[in-house]
């Protein structure tokens, strides 16, 4: 129990170093993080001014004006950037040169055995170290300008903390432009969190909803997604688009939607919402749940497949914008016995199974899909099919 318990600490260390701490490479560059995972990620958030510059001594000092999360007991930061990297990107003359006399700052930071931080100024991120017990007296040691940070957010620091206020009060698609379309994705409760040094809890996003979050627009419209784990569906009202990932209404023939949560989701399409089903996972003596939907559907256990046969039904789902072929997808437990009404767009070619088929329920509609999306393997052959249903769903509304 010592041994794990042992490296149980060095995992989670290893994984906070990589997400504040000093490292040889660059931090963040596995993959985007979100906005909400760096906030969850931080003990505290401090936003505060640069009071002054030493461009010669490579050296500033910052105010603190209002702790946002937690107190820090901070009246000011000093932040020594003659320790930094020097790297093509990064270099302390070149993180001096960027900081301005009353320049606002924001400043994440995770308190445990050190001080580790992420800070942002305009259109730059940068890390800080410092010791425990001197985070307010000794300087804070500068590593490097981290340009991969820029996927995460990238503009005026202004902007910024309001963005993180918002969040931080649970708003919703705060960076939404006002044409957006707001998906909302219930993902990470059966499938795992994409792979990073550690599986801690601010690693929250699945494979699926990392797929999902690289598409950036429709045409001219711009697509926004939140991730939640919370099958109450808190947001779904503000939504355009509900995407229900993998394993989320059933796993091993369990069935893991609440009642009201079902309801939610029938009066949301009844209304014109539209609604992605990614796929389930049946047993041979139980089938999947269908309360969130209106009529008839048996989800079936079926053996993984990456084929599929075009009906006659017209749809852009296979062509645009990319053209999928069969074999370029990846099925597992599929669905039987669907309405005459159901527009069907592509079966499994000798068991007749569902595997993209649409049903129109009040003002909107239903996007009924065999896809399995649990590892990154499956979401690498998937991501096409998924754009393209992306494509479909935002043309609908």
């Amino acid at each position: 129990m010592l041994i794990m318990q042992r490296f149980k600490f060095i995992l989670i260390m290893t994984f906070l170093l990589i997400i504040f701490g000093t490292t040889p490479a660059f931090s963040f560059i596995e993959r985007e993080y979100t906005i909400r995972e760096v906030l969850d990620a931080c003990t505290n958030i401090i936003f505060g001014e640069i009071k002054s510059v030493n461009s010669r001594r490579l050296q500033a000092v910052v105010n603190v004006r209002d702790n946002v999360k937690g107190e820090s007991h901070l009246n000011e930061i000093k932040m020594n950037f003659a320790t930094g990297q020097y790297k093509e990107g990064t270099s302390p003359q070149k993180m001096v040169k960027l900081v301005k006399k009353g320049m606002p700052i924001i400043v994440f930071y995770r308190d445990h055995y050190g001080i580790d931080s992420m800070c942002f100024i305009d259109n730059t991120w940068f890390q800080l170290r410092a010791y425990r017990g001197t985070s307010g007296k000794s300087w804070w040691s500068f590593t490097h300008i981290d340009p991969m940070m820029d996927r995460t957010y990238k503009g005026k620091t202004i902007d910024f903390q309001q963005v993180v206020r918002d969040i931080l009060a649970g708003k919703m698609w705060v960076t939404a432009g006002e044409n957006a379309v707001k998906i909302l994705v219930l993902s990470g409760n059966s499938t795992p969190p994409t792979w990073s040094q550690s599986h801690v809890y601010t690693n929250t996003m699945t494979y699926e909803y990392q797929a999902l979050r690289n598409i950036k627009n429709v045409g001219k419209r711009e697509t926004v997604f939140e991730s939640t784990k919370n099958r109450k569906l808190t947001f779904l009202k503000d939504a355009d688009i509900l995407w229900i990932g993998y394993e989320e209404i059933s796993s091993f023939g369990r069935h893991l939607l609440p009642k009201d949560t079902e309801n939610k989701i029938k009066q949301f399409v009844n209304e014109g919402g539209i609604v992605v089903i990614s796929g389930q996972d049946s047993t041979e003596k139980k089938s999947c749940g269908i309360g969130w939907l209106n009529g008839n559907l048996r989800g079936v256990e079926s053996s993984p497949n990456r084929n599929f046969v075009l009906s006659n039904e017209k749809s852009t789902i296979f062509s645009q914008p990319h053209k999928v072929e069969s074999g370029r997808i990846y099925l597992d437990d599929a669905w039987v016995d669907w309405e005459k009404t159901d527009k069907v767009i592509a079966t499994t070619p000798e068991t007749n199974q569902l595997v993209i088929g649409i049903r129109e329920y009040g003002k909107g509609l239903y996007i009924i899909t065999s896809l399995c999306n649990y590892k990154k393997q499956d979401v690498s052959l998937n991501k096409y099919i998924m754009e393209n249903i992306i494509y479909y769903a935002v043309n609908q509304l």
